[in-house]
């Protein structure tokens, strides 16, 4: 397709391109910085309003607490004036645009604005209908909060406020302050000036660096190149019109190290071959006519020397036919000499074949019975392998019941040694049961001696007697309790007694049990032991059957051999006996040519 514009068309198309494709860079340049202006004033804007309210907080709840410690002690309107005179012109932001307030509940207490104090604006809305007082007032007993609403600024109308409100410790009292959104918003455009100013003048400064470049060195470059090109090319272009023409003798200028010097040079190297090889043609051309003109000579020369021949053939057919039927009998006696051992070759080699089929058929059931020793053997030794390792895996359950028994032996020893322990602890909590017994029925005796000498003391001892009494039932139940548990440890006792020759009896039955598992582990590992001798000797008859079957096949592979090659010898004789045949047939007809070469001759 870009065969049909010139060379120097196409140099400009790609100028007009490069020029293209820078414009699209800077201006995609200019698109992104716009698009990076965007996002950064996005997050500078949430940046200094994350600052204004850290600043809002830390100067809210620094102020609540100086005032806490400052109207400690104060109250009522003491306290109310202090809060005024401690807020009267603190003002900050470089407008003055921020204060700090304090108020109960919806009330102000202390505010900028003298003509505020004392006013309630607790139904006091905003041009959004927020009750802003209500909104900051319990933020504050919440622990602090900010509020955003609409509020106005001195020389600026309504604008947007943040304020955060805080409650001062130890009163009812909370204060508050706020900044107005709009500096933020200001502070942010002054910054998106400033970043457009410098995204403006970047960008300048490329387009110029940029169009410099094209006008004084690309442009300039580009035709200086389109002309280096496009000079040798048409000079190139009229040399090989010359050519065509028949113009061997032009020269074009090989100045120069690029591909037109380069056609350059194959030009004048093909200009000069061409003339070289029409004056090389012009001599064959020359040389084939005088060879022609020889030729012709030669031929009337060859007409004269068959004249001759003709004459010599009759006489030397003669004698040549002579000699050829004496070769001719000779050769018939010897084909029919070589047709008799033939035959007697042929019949050799049937009786051959014969024989050596007979023993191939011997030698394949023979190689059919080793395979199926072979095979029984290989099944044994693969069941022998199964029964070495169920043997094996029966040893292996053996000797972990084996270890089973002895941990359950071990465990029911010690469960033995501990019934023992607790059998003796029963016997020492009687022996304390019985100590608390014999204490019982002395506190008994020594209530009835208290109840008796509360009685002989009238009515001045009723009270003790009272006591005695209580002292006397306690040590009853006392005793009732001491025989239960006297009882329940003798029949802990019993139990303990029992489970301990229970436990007797069992760790000698697993004894018992251990010793009979232990000797079938030991007529297992017997078993496996027989058990991997018989599968070795099979193995060893398998390996002998599978070599007996290789040796039997590479023998029936011999057999076979021979078998091929005789039917091949077979099929040689056969060929042989057809091509003497063949051979006795062209004698007959040999010696029909020889007669009459004879006859011809003695004509």
């Amino acid at each position: 397709m870009f065969r049909r514009f010139s060379i120097s068309v196409r140099v400009f198309s790609i100028l007009v391109l490069l020029v293209l494709f820078v414009g699209g860079v800077v201006a995609g340049f200019y698109s992104n910085s716009m698009k990076i202006k965007d996002i950064g004033l996005e997050n500078l804007n949430a940046e200094m309003l994350e600052g204004q309210k850290v600043k809002l907080k830390v100067a809210s709840d620094a102020l609540a607490h100086t005032l806490g410690k400052a109207l400690k002690g104060l109250d009522g309107e003491e306290r109310d004036e202090k809060a005024r005179s401690l807020l009267e012109g603190f003002v900050f932001e470089e407008d003055g645009s921020g204060y700090f307030f304090v108020a109960r509940k919806t009330v102000l207490v202390a505010h900028l604005k003298a003509s505020l104090v004392g006013k309630d604006l607790g139904q006091t809305k905003d041009k959004n209908g927020l009750l802003f007082m209500g909104e900051l007032a319990q933020k504050a007993a919440s622990g602090g909060g900010y509020v955003e609403y609409v509020w106005p600024k001195p020389g600026a109308g309504d604008q947007p406020k943040l304020s955060y409100a805080q409650k001062i410790p130890g009163t009812d009292l909370w204060t508050g302050t706020g900044v107005y959104i709009d500096n933020i918003e200001a502070r942010k455009l002054e910054v998106a000036g400033v970043i457009e100013d410098n995204v403006s003048r970047n960008t300048t400064v490329i387009l110029g660096v940029v169009g410099s470049l094209l006008v004084l060195v690309v442009i300039p470059l580009s035709w200086l190149i389109v002309r280096s090109v496009v000079g040798p090319i048409r000079e190139a272009t009229q040399a090989s019109q010359d050519i065509a023409n028949g113009d061997f003798a032009v020269h074009v200028d090989e100045s120069g190290r690029d591909e037109a010097a380069q056609l350059a040079k194959a030009l004048n190297a093909m200009a000069s071959t061409l003339a070289t090889n029409i004056e090389e043609i012009n001599a064959k051309t020359e040389e084939a006519e005088n060879k022609a003109a020889q030729a012709e000579i030669a031929t009337q020369e060859a007409n004269e020397a068959k004249a001759k021949a003709e004459t010599a053939k009759a006489e030397g057919m003669f004698q040549a036919a002579t000699r050829l039927e004496v070769i001719v009998e000779r050769i018939s006696a010897a084909s029919e000499e070589m047709s008799s051992q033939g035959e007697e070759i042929r019949q050799g080699t049937d009786v051959q074949s014969e024989r050596i089929a007979s023993t191939a058929t011997a030698m394949e059931e023979m190689n059919a019975t080793v395979l199926e020793v072979a095979r029984n053997s290989a099944e044994a030794a693969q069941r022998g392998d199964e029964a070495r390792q169920e043997a094996q895996d029966g040893a292996r359950v053996v000797g972990m019941s084996i270890e089973a028994m002895n941990t359950t032996r071990d465990q029911a020893a010690e469960l033995k040694d501990n019934m023992e322990v607790l059998g003796q602890q029963a016997e020492s909590i009687g022996a304390i049961m019985t100590v608390i017994e014999d204490i019982a029925d002395q506190t008994n005796l020594l209530a009835l001696n208290a109840a008796i000498e509360a009685a002989r003391a009238g009515e001045a001892g009723r009270g003790f007697a009272v006591v005695a009494d209580e002292v006397r039932k306690l040590a009853e139940k006392t005793m009732g309790a001491t025989k239960e548990v006297g009882d329940s440890i003798r029949s802990i006792q019993g139990v303990a007694s029992q489970n301990i020759e229970s436990m007797d009896k069992a760790v000698r039955d697993l004894e018992k049990a251990v010793q009979l598992t232990h000797e079938s582990g030991e007529a297992l590992q017997r078993i496996v032991a027989g058990v991997e001798d018989s599968s070795q000797q099979i193995n060893s008859i398998a390996t002998a059957a599978e070599e007996q079957s290789a040796t039997s096949e590479e023998i029936n592979r011999s057999v076979d051999e021979i078998n091929r090659i005789t039917s091949e010898t077979a099929a040689g004789v056969a060929q042989s006996a057809e091509a003497l045949r063949d051979l006795s047939e062209q004698m007959s007809e040999l010696s029909t040519v020889v007669r009459e070469l004879k006859e011809e001759g003695s004509v």
